[in-house]
C-alpha cells in the first residue's frame, strides 16, 4: 500500500478522531510520570529514574501521533515506532534498578530482611497501598486485553484511555501511601532521652494544649515539650521530610539542659511542609521572652520560610538551621549547622542562597568536622548520606553548644 493510501485509510479510519481524545491520551502518561517522581523520591535510584523518563517519552510519542492522526489524518510511523521502542525499554530499565542493586546486595551477604526486594515487598504490601496496586494491576490487565479484543476505533480508544487513566490513578495513590506511610524510625537511645530526668521534664502535647505539664502521649498529640532549667527562652524545632520526631529527643534534651525549653513537632505526615505555621501557633500559646525557631534538612527549609515572612519574622529572636538553606531573603539573626561528611545537603543551593544575599547580615556557620546529615538525629543512615567520623553523640553535642552560644 502506498503513502497516499496509507493516510486515505487513515482519514475514513480515525475521522471520529478528535484533538480532545488525543490529550486526554496524555493524562494516564502523565500519572504514570508522577508515580515514578514519587518512587525516585523515596529510592534516589538514577537507573530507575533514567527507566521513568524513556517510558514516559515513549507514552508522548504516542499522545503526538494521536495529535497528529486528529488534526492532519496522518500517520507518522516513526512516532509508533518510537512508542514499541521506547515503553518497553524504559520497563526493562526500571526492572533492572531493583534487580542488580539486589544482586550486590546478595554477593556481599546483606540480610534478606534487609534486601533491596524486600523493601519493595514491603512497600507493594502495606496496607492500605496493596489494594491501590491490585486495582491499578486489574485496570493495566483489562486494557491489555481489550486492545487485543477491540478495533482501532475512536471510541474503543476512549473506553482504553479510561481503564488506563483509573488504573494510573490507583497506583499514583498506591505510591502516595506508600511515601507518606514511611519514614525513618527513631532509634532506641531516641526513645531512652524522652523520659525524664532530674533536670529536664518531658511531655507530649498537643499544639493548642496551653498546659506546659501537658498529658500523656495518645494518638492526635502533635508535639513533645522538653522542659528544662531555663524559662526565658523557647525553640520550636520542625524534624527532616520522613524522619520520626522522636529522633530529634537527645539533641532537644541536650539543647533545653543548657536554658532553652524545646518544642519538638509532629508533622502531617513527617513532612514540615504540609503545617508550615505550626510554630506560629506554639508561640501564641506559650509565654516565652526568646523565641526561636529551626530544623533539620526540609524542616530547617520550611522554619525558614515561616521567618522569610516579614510580618512574621518580627515575632522570631532567630533561626537555627541544621543541614539546611533558605530559599528567600531572610532578615533574623541566624545560625546554620552542617556536617563536613554530609552527603544530603546540596551544598551548591547552600553557598548560592549566600551569593543571592539571603543570609542576614547576623549569620553563625559551624561546621562539625567529620559530622554527616542524619546524625543531627538517631534514626540511623540515611540514603546519599556520607560516612561520619564523629558519633552521633558528639555531634549532637556540638551542636547543642553552637545554639546556646548562637542564643547567648
Amino acid at each position: 500500500m502506498s503513502r497516499a493510501e496509507r493516510n486515505r485509510t487513515l482519514r475514513t479510519e480515525y475521522d471520529d478522531y478528535t484533538v480532545w481524545l488525543a490529550l486526554f491520551d496524555a493524562v494516564p502518561v502523565i500519572l504514570f510520570m508522577l508515580s515514578g517522581l514519587v518512587i525516585y523520591s523515596m529510592f534516589g535510584s538514577r537507573l530507575f529514574m533514567a527507566g521513568v523518563l524513556m517510558s514516559f517519552a515513549g507514552g508522548m510519542c504516542k499522545v503526538i501521533w494521536k495529535l497528529i492522526a486528529a488534526v492532519k489524518k496522518r500517520n507518522y510511523a516513526l512516532l509508533t515506532f518510537l512508542f514499541h521502542l521506547l515503553l518497553p525499554a524504559g520497563f526493562i530499565l526500571m526492572m533492572l534498578s531493583v534487580v542488580i542493586p539486589a544482586a550486590k546486595q546478595g554477593a556481599s551477604g546483606v540480610e534478606l530482611r534487609d534486601s533491596i526486594a524486600a523493601q519493595l515487598w514491603r512497600s507493594l504490601t502495606m496496607q492500605p497501598a496493596v489494594w491501590c496496586f491490585l486495582a491499578g494491576f486489574a485496570g493495566l490487565c483489562l486494557m491489555g486485553y481489550l486492545s487485543v479484543r477491540m478495533d482501532d476505533s475512536a471510541r474503543a480508544s476512549w473506553i482504553e484511555q479510561s481503564i488506563n487513566t483509573l488504573a494510573q490513578l490507583a497506583i499514583l495513590a498506591g505510591v502516595i501511601l506508600v511515601y507518606t506511610g514511611t519514614f525513618y524510625p527513631a532509634s532506641d537511645a531516641a526513645a531512652v532521652a524522652l523520659s525524664d530526668t532530674d533536670t529536664v521534664k518531658v511531655a507530649v502535647l498537643r499544639s493548642d494544649d496551653k498546659s506546659a505539664a501537658g498529658p500523656e502521649a495518645d494518638e492526635g498529640d502533635d508535639m513533645v515539650f522538653f522542659d528544662g532549667p531555663g524559662n526565658d527562652s523557647a525553640l520550636v524545632f520542625y524534624p527532616g521530610a520522613k524522619v520520626e520526631p522522636a529522633s530529634y529527643a537527645p539533641l532537644m534534651k541536650r539543647i533545653s539542659e543548657n536554658g532553652v525549653d524545646c518544642f519538638l513537632c509532629s508533622m502531617p505526615a513527617n513532612i514540615a511542609l504540609l503545617d508550615k505555621d505550626m510554630a506560629e501557633d506554639i508561640k501564641a500559646s506559650y509565654d516565652y521572652k526568646k523565641w526561636y525557631i529551626g530544623g533539620h534538612s526540609l524542616g530547617g527549609a520550611t522554619a525558614a520560610m515561616l521567618v522569610s515572612d516579614s510580618e512574621k519574622a518580627s515575632g522570631w529572636d532567630g533561626l537555627i538551621l541544621l543541614a539546611a538553606y533558605p530559599t528567600d531573603r531572610i532578615s533574623v539573626p541566624t545560625l546554620s549547622v552542617y556536617g563536613s561528611e554530609d552527603g544530603v545537603l546540596n551544598k551548591s543551593n547552600y553557598d548560592k542562597a549566600a551569593e543571592e544575599g539571603m543570609w542576614p547580615d547576623d549569620f553563625t556557620e559551624v561546621v562539625i568536622e567529620g559530622g554527616n546529615h542524619a546524625q543531627f538525629g538517631d534514626y540511623g543512615k540515611q540514603e546519599g548520606d556520607g560516612q561520619a567520623s564523629v558519633s552521633a553523640e558528639e555531634q549532637q553535642r556540638q551542636t547543642a553548644e553552637a545554639i546556646d552560644n548562637f542564643v547567648k
